[in-house]
């Protein structure tokens, strides 16, 4: 069957037509950017930790790694979670779960091998054998401090976190496996700073004072909650300036260097948790955060 001119200019119209309003759907589906999941660094290890930033995501954003709850932040492009890879986490591949989009997605985390220094120290018999009084105040004290973790209080901290002791010589790292007295002890799960008795002690963000204390093996103590899952903590102050439930800012003083509790002389002990896992303080401080 012969199309007549008419019928064939008719055809031809309509397929331009159709074009003409398909392209622009197709262009607009091109350019529109898929949400992707991105692991900065790529490689973390115990002790480590990392920044899980959600692309072209739209909310409501939810997410765990490990089946512990990650607290999203919106920034440009997306959002943002601070994620703490504990000093005693296995290597393996653990599970990131986001959703986002709508949609639930997973991925997993590698978590490499780390090797952390050995260090070996020489105290006095009665500061790394117990006695009977001291272990019952010691598991005491664990139990108190360990109720405190991972806390889910709202998010007092804005922007980076800084050094509570800029300027200050680092003393022990963090993660050094410790045999005292040629006994196996447990590994540095923070950061000492060398400093004189009575060194100002700063809060590296805003936060509650979540416990204040005086502790068997950390004497005088401070424990700030950053909100989120975020604790930094101060061991060994000669005194300390703050009140359990104060309100703090950044940059606040919130004790003075000292050598309270079990320490060989004056420095600062600093340590941070992250939804309970035991990081590296100094990895906290470099992180670019909005």
């Amino acid at each position: 069957m012969r199309i007549s001119d008419s019928g064939l200019r008719n055809t031809i119209q309509i397929v331009m037509l159709a074009l003409v309003l398909v392209f622009p759907v197709l262009a607009h589906a091109a350019k529109v950017k898929q949400p992707e999941i991105v692991l900065s660094p790529k490689k973390v290890g115990p002790g480590d930790i990392a920044i899980v930033t959600l692309k072209n995501a739209s909310g409501p954003v939810e997410g765990s790694f490990n089946n512990k709850p990650l607290h999203f932040n919106p920034v440009k492009n997306g959002y943002q979670a601070i994620v703490g890879i504990d000093l005693y986490l296995e290597p393996g591949d653990y599970p990131l779960q986001v959703t986002m989009n709508g949609k639930d997605k997973e991925q997993m985390m590698k978590i490499v091998k780390k090797k952390y220094p050995l260090q070996r120290l020489t105290l006095a018999k009665d500061k790394v054998e117990l006695s009977p009084e001291s272990e019952a105040r010691v598991e005491f004290e664990q139990k108190k401090t360990a109720a405190i973790w991972p806390g889910e209080s709202e998010r007092h901290w804005k922007g980076p976190f800084v050094n509570p002791m800029p300027g200050k010589k680092l003393g022990t790292p963090f993660g050094v496996r410790r045999i005292i007295n040629d006994i196996p002890k447990s590994s540095h799960t923070g950061v000492d700073l060398t400093a004189d008795e009575g060194d100002e002690v700063k809060a590296p963000n805003a936060g509650i004072v979540a416990l204040v204390d005086d502790l068997f093996f950390s004497g005088n103590s401070v424990i700030l909650d950053h909100g989120q899952g975020i604790y930094t903590m101060f061991f060994h102050l000669s005194k300390i300036t703050v009140q359990q439930g104060q309100a703090v800012s950044k940059g606040d003083v919130v004790g003075l260097v000292g050598s309270t509790g079990r320490a060989s002389g004056a420095h600062l002990h600093w340590g941070v948790r992250i939804q309970g896992a035991r990081v590296d303080p100094l990895q906290l401080i470099k992180l670019k955060i909005e």
